[in-house]
């Protein structure tokens, strides 16, 4: 009877389970030292698209919330100044009053003028210098600026503020505080009515930053939470559980061991035969 040695197929067979065990083996370390399930399109095609497009709506709210704080550091810039300016039109309101007394002279009413010449000055100083990242913030220029405050167009908030210089507030028919002169007792009596209506100016323009700021805070605040949210849908599709791939990781390396320790079996079988053959 003759004799035949066919090849080893369950020898091929083990070595093409190693090849894939071992592919296994490297894609669960890579998920585990990346953090992330998804490591390219293969891994999961459509999980891949939905992530990417998370992340980017989560980038774009984290912008939108940096936008609506400098928006506020703006307005709060700009409050402040106010309420400084504020502070100096009582003060000119409070020499009006003293001026408008009759024991005053010439002397003490011109002395009075100078000092009101000085806050007025201030005052103008305080509209001119507030800025912020180089804007003008109190000079009138700054109208309509609209703040990016959402994830897609159109999801803007928009902030005037008025001038707060002495040319721009006062009473229209009475005049303004840099028309203010204090030399006579009517124009005494002007200068309390032109600073009381340059006051409610001012408290006007803080009240619509007040408004504004209040709306810039609550935006932020669901912002906020709409961002930690889109990051956690994010994290529950990109990224790997470690415990699981973990454990997925330990049963690829003993089946690994275990094939390898079959293939060597099964080697020293077939060279075992060989030898009985060859006598």
């Amino acid at each position: 009877m003759a004799l035949s040695i066919h090849s080893n197929a369950g020898a091929s067979f083990t070595v093409n389970q190693l090849r894939d065990i071992q592919k296994a083996f490297t894609e669960s370390l890579e998920k585990i030292a990346t953090g992330n399930r998804i490591n390219k399109a293969a891994d999961d095609a459509s999980g891949m698209v939905i992530a990417d497009n998370l992340g980017l709506q989560a980038r774009s709210l984290g912008q939108a919330i940096a936008n609506a704080n400098d928006a506020i550091s703006m307005s709060q810039i700009a409050d402040g100044a106010l309420e400084e300016s504020a502070g100096i039109i009582n003060t000119i309101r409070t020499k009006a009053v003293q001026a408008s007394n009759g024991s005053q002279s010439m002397e003490s009413r011109q002395s009075i003028q100078n000092d009101i010449r000085k806050l007025v000055e201030q005052l103008d100083t305080i509209a001119q210098d507030t800025s912020y990242n180089n804007q003008k913030l109190l000079s009138g220029d700054f109208v309509n600026q609209s703040f990016q405050v959402g994830a897609n167009a159109g999801e803007t908030i928009t902030l005037s503020i008025g001038s707060a210089e002495s040319s721009q507030l006062g009473d229209q028919e009475l005049g303004r505080l840099s028309d203010i002169n204090v030399l006579t007792f009517e124009g005494a009596q002007a200068a309390i009515q032109i600073s009381d209506a340059a006051l409610e100016e001012v408290n006007s323009i803080r009240s619509e930053i007040g408004s504004t700021q209040n709306q810039l805070t609550s935006t932020i605040s669901n912002l906020s939470t709409t961002h930690i949210n889109v990051l956690s849908a994010e994290s529950t599709i990109r990224d790997v559980d470690l415990a699981e791939e973990s454990m997925n990781l330990s049963r690829l390396k003993r089946v690994s061991q275990a094939r390898a320790y079959a293939a060597v079996k099964s080697n020293e079988q077939s060279n075992s035969i060989m030898k009985l053959l060859q006598g």
